[in-house]
């Protein structure tokens, strides 16, 4: 949900102590809070647009917080990715709800966590929060999706999509601190059965190697009833971040932004790159560039070799309208837009289907 990021950092945020984290939850609005956002903000189009785009697996990050631009008060949920979004999450999910009304054959796949780590429960995943408040969270979700929650009776791998078609059972909700969050209800499936690839994205083409094997990988995830997740989203070194923080809020001393963009851009591994990307969007669109070879490559491989195949679902960054991944030079709204030229995209939901097909 980072197209709809407000300029507070989250309660809670990922490697941060509750009171680093309360002092930088009232500050960040007033101080650096576009540049914290902008190093978090890694989609541009709503959740609408995403699946009428094809997107149908989301990754749904959430933390029991203040609200943005609230220093006090009450906490609710919200989601995240270092700033908290404008709405809560709540209203996200009603969208999708909606959004699944209108499609009856559709199925969407919500993998609800803080920062993406299946194993960690309790306040190791959601700091500062109670059984009692993660669990009527989770009534909160029964009471949105109601008869579309998936019944993880069954076993997810061995149930066709016919039949979770006919049951009406389209929503599957893979949930993080399974156990306490959701009483080990029925209704979820527990996070702990994500097969979770961090794969090497990127100018290397390293998620090709994976791809290469991803029939077989995918055969043995299944085996397991587990659900074979590949990120191919951008991954950005903690010296890039420092960097562009420098040039953005210290003057330019005796030639000191130059030095740092080139230490900025040394982090990418890209030969001969030059300049520091200022948002985290932008590490994303160069990224996508390398990804839309690796996607086609295995397409085209998969034709002829059925070992080369997609996994269950890929998360990546920068999804544009009309299903495309964006490859061009121009950041998606709500950041700067960049020049038409920017505006390319690869058919990135076309692919994967005609792979399917």
């Amino acid at each position: 949900m980072t197209y709809d990021l407000s300029d507070t950092l989250s309660d809670g945020y990922e490697g941060m102590g509750p009171v680093i984290s309360n002092i930088l939850h009232a500050v960040t609005p007033l101080v650096a809070g576009r540049f914290v956002r902008e190093q978090g903000q890694t989609q541009g189009i709503s959740i609408t647009d995403m699946l009428n785009g094809g997107a149908r697996f989301i990754d749904f990050r959430i933390m029991y917080t203040r609200g943005p631009d609230r220093a006090i008060g009450e906490k609710d949920w919200y989601c995240l990715h270092g700033c908290e979004s404008q709405k809560k999450a709540l209203e996200y999910l009603k969208d999708v709800r909606t959004w699944m009304d209108a499609h009856p054959q559709e199925l969407v796949v919500l993998w609800a966590s803080r920062h993406g780590n299946t194993g960690a429960c309790g306040t190791d995943q959601y700091p500062d929060t109670t059984p009692q408040v993660r669990q009527a969270f989770f009534k909160q979700v029964q009471e949105v999706f109601g008869e579309l929650l998936f019944n993880s009776t069954q076993r997810l791998n061995e149930t066709s999509v016919l039949s979770l078609q006919k049951r009406n059972q389209r929503l599957v909700w893979l949930a993080t601190d399974y156990v306490e969050s959701t009483e080990s209800s029925p209704l979820a499936v527990d996070a702990k059965s994500i097969d979770n690839q961090l794969v090497n994205s990127g100018h290397g083409l390293g998620a090709i190697k994976f791809l290469r094997q991803g029939g077989p990988k995918r055969r043995d995830s299944s085996a397991q009833n587990r659900f074979l997740l590949m990120s191919m989203a951008a991954g950005v070194a903690k010296e890039a971040i420092e960097a562009a923080a420098k040039i953005e809020f210290l003057p330019n001393v005796f030639g000191t932004h130059d030095k740092w963009r080139k230490e900025c851009a040394a982090t990418s591994g890209v030969p001969n790159m030059t300049f520091c990307p200022k948002y985290l969007m932008e590490w994303s669109l160069m990224t996508n560039f390398y990804n839309q070879k690796v996607i086609d490559m295995a397409y085209v491989e998969g034709a002829a070799d059925l070992d080369v195949d997609f996994p269950n679902a890929i998360y990546l960054d920068a999804m544009d309208l009309g299903g495309l991944i964006r490859t061009g030079t121009a950041t998606i709204n709500p950041l700067e837009e960049g020049p038409v030229h920017g505006t390319d995209g690869f058919a990135y939901s076309a692919t994967v289907i005609a792979a399917t097909v």
